[in-house]
């Protein structure tokens, strides 16, 4: 990396510049090891005043008020990082973000901050669901369109769903009827839906809705819920959020949900708790996985 290259850091939420962030790198120079600060000017950005070799890995630590700490390394092909909002007009707060994110997918929810974050690859447009031969009703196809509908308004371009009768280009979900499955029938209490998310390489490639009757396949609330889970949202802890795990939950994706959305579009999948993309080939390990998620009612 050559000296002189500009680095610049983003606002996440409102995509301003980060003036007066402290930007710690530790890395190779031909003259050997260092370590240094540099600090953003109101354009947000740093200047590398040094050459700095690509091996061994050379780190980043990013701090500035009102948002988490980035830890993040030198990237060739990425000059401007953007950072997560520690709260936000919104009311997406720490907790929050670590829940809804960072956390297993828990019924009621959790907030340990242990879970990698999930997503669909960056090249994804077009995200596809269909109806398999158990599920052919007409008012629940109508729930899932307006579901699909209120989706694409809260990601706002991120990516676009559609309601198909087959599984088309694209990432794609099918979703059915099975009483009989492990997760309508476990459990203390009630369920309603599950969520099968198929991934490669760490990133959700597809997968499959599982409603446990029709009942709940008509529900526009729960259909929002459950793509909510196909984008890489786990479950929050307040009944104000559609992706609170059990009933009361509203409709509509509140705007600190909507908000998280476009944060996690922004991140590398295997991105951990509060913000460490250095080891993202860490959760991917295993080149596929199929993870289900229950849902109460």
């Amino acid at each position: 990396m050559a000296a002189g290259t500009v680095f610049a850091l983003r606002s996440g939420e409102t995509s301003q510049p980060v003036a007066g962030a402290t930007v710690a790198l530790s890395a190779l120079s031909p003259a050997g090891m260092f370590s240094t600060a540099y600090a953003t000017d109101i354009a947000g950005q740093f200047r590398i005043d040094r050459a700095v070799l690509l091996s061994p890995t050379p780190l980043l630590e990013v701090t500035a008020p009102g948002f988490l700490v980035r830890s993040t390394i030198l990237r060739r092909d990425e000059t401007t990082t953007s950072l997560w909002p520690t709260s936000s007009p919104t009311g997406l707060d720490e907790v929050f973000s670590s829940a809804l994110v960072y956390s297993a997918a828990a019924c009621p929810a959790v907030n340990t901050g242990t879970a990698p974050l999930r997503k669909m690859p960056s090249s994804t447009t077009t995200v596809n669901v269909s109806f398999d031969s158990t599920l052919q009703d007409a008012a629940a196809e109508n729930a899932h369109r307006q579901a699909i509908n209120r989706m694409n308004a809260a990601l706002g371009g991120l990516h676009q769903y559609q309601f198909t009768t087959t599984t088309g280009q694209g990432v794609s979900f099918t979703a059915g009827i099975d009483a009989s499955a492990a997760t309508c029938t476990a459990g203390p209490e009630p369920l309603r839906a599950a969520t099968v998310l198929n991934m490669a390489n760490g990133s959700i490639v597809g997968g499959r809705l599982i409603y446990c009757s029709v009942e709940a396949a008509r529900s526009v609330a729960l259909v929002l819920h459950e793509l909510g889970h196909t984008f890489g949202l786990r479950h929050s802890l307040s009944s104000s959020d559609v992706m609170y795990c059990t009933s009361g939950r509203p409709a509509s994706f509140s705007p600190r949900e909507a908000l998280a959305m476009k944060l996690i579009a922004q991140r590398r999948t295997g991105t951990r708790w509060p913000d460490n993309d250095r080891d993202t080939a860490g959760p991917l390990a295993r080149s596929s996985q199929t993870e289900v998620i229950a849902c109460g009612v």
